[in-house]
């Protein structure tokens, strides 16, 4: 298995973790928590999902890692993340941000989103390349819809920025990001995806095989009670192991 290595503590009271930047306000909340309450200090390293994952292929140490479920399942199935350690702990969709005070259509059917759509002059997204999920989710859908073409040129394309804020400041029409991630701008309004692309987002923590004492410690306290509220105030939905 690539991922077994010996087991051993944390160096000097650190702990190694990888995680999306889709967790980061979560993850930057409750890592000074867990180091309050053991003594072991997380070490967070941020990333796009995709990023993330091309560092752990790549062999870099970690103990724990935070990324969208689907992405630690491949991780499992490629025997870098022990398929047992893997828990659900927060949820949320992906969404889109208009600046507020912007009329907004009823966008309920592909049709009249796609029209909305064609309205946009500046989009920004996560980048797809960097595997960023509320990225290539939306650039599937503009796929999907036969308008990624068209839209190549407005696309504004990001990496660990919160995309509505350029919105806010009226220098683009529309972000696509994660619920919470919108919702943590001022001056933006959230608009959910139109059902047909509606799309909900589990992140999971997981452990390589060779997992040390901390770093089980760890997940279950981002799974436990203590972080379910936390997890709740940062506006997404605690999922620990459902």
């Amino acid at each position: 298995m690539p991922g077994a290595r010996a087991v051993s503590e944390p160096t000097g009271g650190v702990l190694r973790v990888f995680s999306a930047n889709g967790v980061k306000t979560v993850m930057g909340d409750l890592a000074p928590r867990f180091a309050e309450a053991t003594g072991i200090r997380p070490a967070v390293q941020f990333g796009e999902a995709g990023e993330v994952r091309e560092r752990i292929v790549a062999g870099e140490a970690f103990e724990l890692a935070m990324l969208p479920a689907a992405t630690l399942a491949d991780l499992a199935r490629l025997g870098w993340i022990d398929p047992g350690s893997i828990v659900a702990i927060a949820r949320t969709e992906v969404g889109m941000a208009v600046r507020t005070g912007v009329a907004r259509p009823d966008i309920g059917s592909a049709d009249t989103f796609r029209n909305w759509l064609l309205g946009m002059r500046s989009i920004v997204i996560t980048d797809p390349e960097s595997g960023g999920v509320s990225g290539v989710h939306f650039a599937g859908v503009l796929q999907h819809l036969g308008i990624a073409d068209k839209f190549a040129p407005g696309l504004r394309l990001t990496r660990g920025v919160l995309n509505a804020t350029p919105v806010a400041r009226g220098e683009a029409d529309l972000a696509v990001q994660l619920a919470h991630e919108i919702h943590a701008v001022a001056g933006v309004d959230f608009v959910p995806m139109t059902p047909q692309f509606a799309r909900t987002i589990t992140f999971s923590a997981g452990l390589p095989a060779a997992a040390s004492r901390a770093a089980r410690e760890l997940i279950g306290f981002l799974s436990g009670q203590e972080a379910a509220p936390i997890i709740a105030a940062a506006g997404m939905q605690p999922a620990a192991g459902r």
